[in-house]
């Protein structure tokens, strides 16, 4: 069977939900190669296309905002998007196929003719990107972000891939959209912090100022939320956690080139001290991910901040040829 066909074989079984380990791992393999990337763009488009119903094009987002800015509690709408395929392919797309998911998506809600040009922070380095609205974006290390070169008349409308800070210009009559996986965030003009690295298995958005709506576009919940609030998504969750942030100002402080820790992952711990220095930081037990610390790290090297991470999360890490392992 050639290459292309079996591809489309296993991402059909994949996304259904009826693919094996030893299927998924075949998947991974055969996407790998070079001629892969046309096959899996146009299945993850044909995906698209059948499971994005076409009114998701004409949503009236302003409408939506409207509805958040009117209540702090959760809106749940009467008609939901709820299908096995469509959770499956939404796990999956957060991760390997992330990027491939995030070019089919905005090639198919960008407006005829609007151009599109992308920001990326490499490792250990940051950006900052000023869109023509007046907006600042400062992306973290190994991030990126996807914008048109002038916003038009109708939407502001930006991709995320990883995290950023973002300073939206006040528009009130045109808010600001930020996708980032199944999460599109809107206001009208505040700053907030998104966080949405496709390899972790959790993302959040924090406002620092002004006010915010969240939607999980799985489901169609939303949240609103104030400053020092911040909503949280999980793999495999379809509802936000919202916390308090008693120093919202830490949420940012790797934009001044600082890690502060509070009560974060060791997934996240792993994933932001890798970005910062350029290395590839992996954790290997799902149980370990999952422990947490609190601390601050300014100018300590790459293995002071290993052993004071692995030393306070009681584990152990060592250098592969590719990668550090923590274990």
């Amino acid at each position: 069977m050639e290459v292309k066909n079996r591809i489309s074989v296993l991402f059909s079984k994949y996304v259904a939900g009826d693919a094996n380990k030893a299927e998924v791992a075949e998947l991974l393999e055969l996407v790998k190669s070079e001629d892969a990337a046309m096959e899996l763009d146009a299945e993850m488009e044909h995906f698209w296309n059948q499971h994005n119903p076409a009114a998701e094009h004409d949503v009236d987002w302003q409408r939506i905002y409207n509805r958040a800015i009117a209540s702090d509690l959760e809106i749940t709408p009467t008609h939901k998007y709820s299908s096995k395929v469509w959770l499956s392919a939404a796990a999956m797309l957060i991760g390997i196929f992330a990027m491939a998911f995030w070019f089919t998506t905005y090639k198919s809600s960008a407006t005829p003719g609007e151009k599109y040009v992308s920001g990326k922070a490499g490792a250990g380095k940051m950006l900052v990107v000023y869109l023509n609205d007046g907006t600042k974006v400062t992306l973290n290390s190994g991030s990126e972000l996807l914008y048109p070169e002038k916003f038009d008349r109708s939407k502001r409308e930006v991709y995320l891939n990883g995290e950023a800070y973002f300073e939206v210009a006040h528009n009130p009559s045109k808010s600001f959209l930020v996708h980032s996986g199944k999460v599109v965030t809107s206001v009208l003009g505040t700053s907030f912090n998104v966080m949405a690295y496709p390899a972790m298995s959790r993302m959040s958005v924090t406002v620092l100022s002004g006010k915010v709506a969240v939607k999980n576009t799985s489901n169609e919940k939303l949240v609103t939320l104030l400053p020092k609030q911040r909503a949280s998504l999980s793999t495999g969750r379809d509802a936000f956690a919202v916390d308090t942030i008693k120093d919202v100002a830490e949420m940012i402080a790797w934009s001044r080139g600082e890690l502060v820790f509070d009560n974060a992952t060791l997934e996240e711990i792993a994933l932001k001290v890798g970005n910062k220095f350029g290395i590839n930081v992996k954790v290997l037990n799902k149980e370990k991910k999952e422990r947490r610390i609190t601390g601050t790290f300014n100018k300590q090297s790459f293995a002071e901040i290993m052993n004071a991470v692995t030393h306070l999360t009681e584990t152990n890490y060592k250098q592969t040829k590719q990668n550090y392992i923590i274990y």
